[in-house]
């Protein structure tokens, strides 16, 4: 892909009175893009008692492919505890790594009912390793309503 159009063109008046119409030239270039495929899997072990186990494969069009593993311990729909690993080519070599994330991630949810009408608090915790930096921690809190 390329720019063109109008756009590119300029009007001048050289020194000698001359109108002239120039147009730029532009670079050819890569339109980023993202895929996303995931799939999970919910194993109810016993009553209330869940696991999730996810894969994510991501595509970016200017960096490396992405791999993800996930596992998910939940009770009821109150308590959700998470762990992940995501790799990457060169992942584990200070040098070739093209991310600041290594790797390792974690998390939990704390969510309580707000009544009988289905309404919910939440509030959610993830961490990331990373390198430089020591991780990055993310907190939320939501409402659904």
């Amino acid at each position: 892909m390329k720019f063109g159009g109008d756009g590119l063109s300029t009007r001048i008046t050289t020194p000698a009175g001359y109108e002239l119409t120039i147009e730029q030239r532009s670079l050819g270039f890569e339109i980023p893009s993202l895929v996303n495929i995931g799939v999970t899997y919910d194993i109810n072990i016993v009553k209330d008692h869940r696991v999730s186990v996810s894969g994510t494969f991501t595509s970016k069009s200017l960096t490396q492919d992405q791999y993800a593993l996930g596992l998910e311990y939940g009770f009821k729909n109150y308590f959700m505890l998470r762990g992940g690993f995501t790799y990457e080519e060169n992942i584990f070599d200070d040098n070739l790594r093209t991310t600041v994330y290594t790797g390792p991630s974690a998390g939990f949810t704390l969510q309580v009912p707000l009544g009988q009408t289905g309404k919910t608090f939440g509030i959610d915790y993830s961490y990331r390793a990373t390198n430089p930096f020591s991780g990055t921690h993310s907190f939320g809190a939501r409402f659904s309503l």
